[in-house]
């Protein structure tokens, strides 16, 4: 089991204390497609952060100036954060952009995020600062790793001691999930980061063993916190790869943890529906999953069809049912607040529930496993050491068991705040516990995550959860994994609102998509009880997501129009 020490007491300080006692040891494998990978032992880790620092102490950054850092896929993410932390500055991963974005908008939203944001001095390679140029707020200072001093020059050309920290000092701004001039930055103290991987470590039983293995990127809650900075504290090994050189071959991970002999595995719900189907039967030559003791769903609704699918796929590759694994948090908590499974700890619990109940009554009333109106709901598991949390009504009163009400969380990793915006911040609490926005019911102490209270859909009094329609009609063959949206649309003459679907399929012909418009009537008619108004088939990429990778149902519904020229179906 995990034994981290309390001292040192910030990440600072645990980088140092890395690179001092086990200097040789590697910390960092980054994997790439189009050259060989690079590794990084703590001492180079320690060694690079520091030629960042000098970097921007000569660009004029101070204690709690913020940093932005929009680097690729590299082996300079993590030395060019930690290296704002030397010099007590807060560091801040934004998103990268890739070819699935359109830069025109990703250059307006990023503008707004840095307005509020603020940053002393901005991280990124050339080409993207060429792309970008005239087109970012003026002040901030424009870096970039070819700026640093080469890495043979002396230890004379790196910042000296750090700046004195305090556990309470701001450590880093960790930007909640949302299109990109919307996201709000989460203050996060070292205290914070800290007690939050402290917990997760111990409930998993990592230690210096560990090696996890993630495409997840640093901008997001789980790279950062649950894999980079882990590893910084426990003194393990990660491997990294590029989301898109995952997304492209999917397979690739599997190789990655087959050679590494990974222990963990970070992936959130879409990714099991989407290895399982994307993941070809010859690719799995040569695999071996067996030294896998964590594989984690979260980072968004979980669904019990989601890992049978997987588990399916994989469990003549070594894959053990006792590995897989439920977390659940958001940034504003750093990221886990609860757990569930993994390394033989309590398996993950499934509830049979009365659908019909559930979405006309907002009630989870068990039922019987063969029943005919069963719908699975898979647990989020029991609140962490040093949090706690309630079900509350819009009185804030507690909602009794079984009922669905809003998630609640006190925790002692909780953010100091959102940086800039102390407007959100007051909306966000209520004394002591944050307002998460999700929905939930409790059976004991193991609770229920069922959806965003914001994206409820109320059909003719039934409640529709829109990742239930989602996950339904990913299901067919033609689909694209992670590439569908349900939306409400209030209809003022049929008082109540109305649902639309938008779905990216593979392949143009018009067999292939009239059976996709049959399958989602008929399907979500026969399984949820309820009528679809409107299907769209929308050419791949076209749907916008969060820059975790989630669904932006406002912008797609903004967008719809442009869809409105296809013949209503």
């Amino acid at each position: 089991m995990a034994n981290i020490d309390k001292k040192p007491d910030t990440l600072v300080g645990w980088l140092r204390e890395r690179a001092a006692k086990q200097g040789d040891r590697r910390n960092a494998r980054y994997v790439f497609q189009d050259r060989a990978e690079v590794t990084l032992t703590f001492a180079q880790l320690e060694r690079r952060s520091r030629q960042y620092a000098s970097m921007y102490q000569k660009a004029g950054v101070k204690k709690g100036d913020v940093v932005a850092i929009l680097l690729e896929h590299s082996e300079d993410l993590m030395p060019s954060f930690h290296g704002a932390q030397w010099l007590g500055a807060i560091p801040a991963f934004l998103q990268y952009p890739t070819s699935r974005l359109n830069l025109q908008r990703y250059i307006s939203d990023l503008s707004l995020l840095l307005e509020r944001s603020r940053p002393r001095a901005i991280v990124m390679f050339a080409n993207l600062r060429d792309a970008l140029a005239g087109k970012l707020p003026p002040g901030a200072a424009l870096l970039t790793p070819d700026d640093l001093i080469d890495s043979d020059l002396g230890d004379n050309e790196l910042a000296g001691d750090p700046a004195p920290l305090v556990p309470e000092d701001v450590c880093c701004i960790q930007y909640s999930s949302g299109s990109t001039g919307l996201q709000k930055g989460a203050a996060l103290s070292h205290r914070a980061v800290m007690n939050e991987t402290r917990a997760v470590a111990n409930y998993f039983h990592f230690d210096a063993n560990t090696r996890f293995v993630t495409w997840l990127p640093l901008y997001h809650d789980w790279g950062l916190f649950l894999v980079a900075l882990e590893s910084v504290m426990l003194g393990c090994e990660y491997t990294l790869m590029a989301p898109h050189h995952w997304m492209g071959k999917p397979a690739s991970i599997l190789h990655e943890i087959t050679k590494d002999r990974a222990t963990c595995y970070w992936l959130p719900n879409f990714a099991f529906n989407y290895m399982a189907q994307r993941v070809k039967d010859e690719e799995l030559a040569g695999v071996d999953l067996s030294s896998l003791t964590v594989v984690s769903n979260g980072a968004e609704p979980c669904f019990y069809e989601s890992h049978e699918m997987f588990f399916d796929k994989f469990k003549n590759v070594g894959l053990r049912r006792e590995s897989l694994a439920i977390v659940y948090g958001m940034a504003e908590v750093v990221n886990t607040v609860l757990a569930i499974g993994g390394t033989g700890n309590e398996p993950i619990v499934v509830d049979c529930i009365d659908r019909k109940i559930f979405q006309e009554e907002l009630r989870a009333v068990p039922v019987a496993a063969d029943s005919t109106n069963v719908q699975r709901m898979l647990s989020t598991g029991r609140a962490l050491p040093g949090t706690e949390f309630r079900l509350v009504d819009d009185q804030f009163r507690d909602v009794p068991e079984r009922t669905i009400g809003e998630v609640v969380f006190k925790s002692d990793a909780r953010m100091h705040g959102y940086h800039g915006n102390q407007d959100a911040t007051k909306t966000a609490f209520n004394g002591d516990w944050y307002i998460t926005g999700d929905m939930g019911y409790r059976v004991g102490d193991l609770l229920y995550v069922t959806g965003r209270k914001k994206d409820l859909i109320i059909l003719g009094g039934n409640n529709i959860y829109p990742q239930d329609v989602e996950e339904l009609i990913a299901t067919h063959p033609a689909v694209v994994a992670g590439r569908v949206a349900a939306l409400g649309i209030v209809d003022e003459k049929l008082g109540t609102q109305k649902l639309i679907i938008i779905c990216e399929t593979r392949g143009d012909d018009a067999e292939t998509k009239r059976d996709v418009m049959r399958f989602i009537r008929r399907e979500v008619q026969s399984r949820l009880d309820a009528h679809v108004d409107r299907v769209y088939l929308a050419p791949q990429r076209w749907l916008i997501k969060t820059s975790s990778g989630k669904i932006a149902r406002k912008p797609n519904l903004a967008r719809l129009h442009e869809l409105e020229n296809q013949p209503a179906v």
